[in-house]
């Protein structure tokens, strides 16, 4: 079974739509779903349809649910603020059923268990080898699952209960007989230096997660945005320099690429 594995959409069609083209290229079999298909972007309603008409497996992340009014705004920053409340006033009924549905976590056939940002909390950032380690023990112990897929990081992450942090260039082989946490990214709001759209293809006979970064029409994008009203930095909250360079050093020394 190969599954495609997107995360944080963020209602940027332009993003989701280059994205599954190259996914659709791929012939996987199905796609796991990470979470946020709203929030920060324009397009949150044909977002939500479009991953509806997909054999999809799916999940609510925190915007989503923030959306829904389920959860609050108070942790998001003023530009998720903002945009978060403009989304409330233009989803559709049948996008908003689709959202309240959503479980919080799924697990789906192969062991892989699927959540936004933690198995807990969609809110919370698991970006720490004590943070996986935890969320890996878990769903061992609960399900006998051996791969847990997560998202809301918004950066691509590979980590194994017993092998540690993994590459996420490229094809990368999970070890065999080990539990193993695989983020792809987001699609469509990068938080890196350059604007990409992020996913994965995870291998499930083979045992390989691959990560890919693809440009999209990013000027289609930022259009779009100034029509709705909207902030046309909400595709890209771009790092500072430095920021960037730490975040590259940390992810050498402990084996990660990106």
């Amino acid at each position: 079974m190969r599954y495609g594995v997107i995360a944080d959409v963020h209602g940027n069609l332009d993003a989701l739509r280059a994205v599954l083209r190259a996914l659709e290229r791929d012939g996987v079999d199905g796609y796991l779903v990470a979470g946020d298909l709203v929030g920060y972007g324009p397009y949150p309603n044909e977002c939500v349809s479009t991953v509806a008409e997909l054999p999809a497996t799916c999940v609510a992340g925190n915007h989503d649910l923030i959306a829904l009014g389920i959860l609050s705004d108070r942790r998001c920053i003023e530009l998720a603020r903002r945009s978060l409340s403009w989304t409330q006033q233009i989803l559709g009924a049948a996008e908003r059923a689709f959202l309240a549905a959503l479980p919080r976590v799924a697990t789906v056939h192969g062991g892989v268990v699927l959540a936004h940002g933690s198995l807990d909390d969609p809110a919370e950032y698991t970006t720490t080898s004590q943070q996986a380690l935890a969320q890996l023990a878990r769903i061992e112990d609960r399900d006998g699952a051996r791969v847990l897929v997560l998202g809301h990081t918004h950066r691509p992450l590979a980590f194994g209960r017993r092998s540690g942090w993994l590459r996420t260039r490229g094809s990368t082989a999970l070890p065999p007989g080990d539990a193993v946490l695989v983020n792809p990214g987001a699609v469509g709001q990068s938080r890196e230096l350059r604007v990409r759209a992020r996913f994965a293809v995870l291998d499930l006979d083979a045992r390989e997660a691959r990560f890919s970064a693809i440009p999209y029409d990013v000027d289609a994008c930022r259009a779009a945005l100034r029509r709705a009203g909207l902030s046309p930095r909400s595709y890209w909250l771009r790092p500072s320099l430095p920021r960037a360079a730490a975040r590259a050093v940390r992810s050498a020394a402990r084996g990660r690429w990106h």
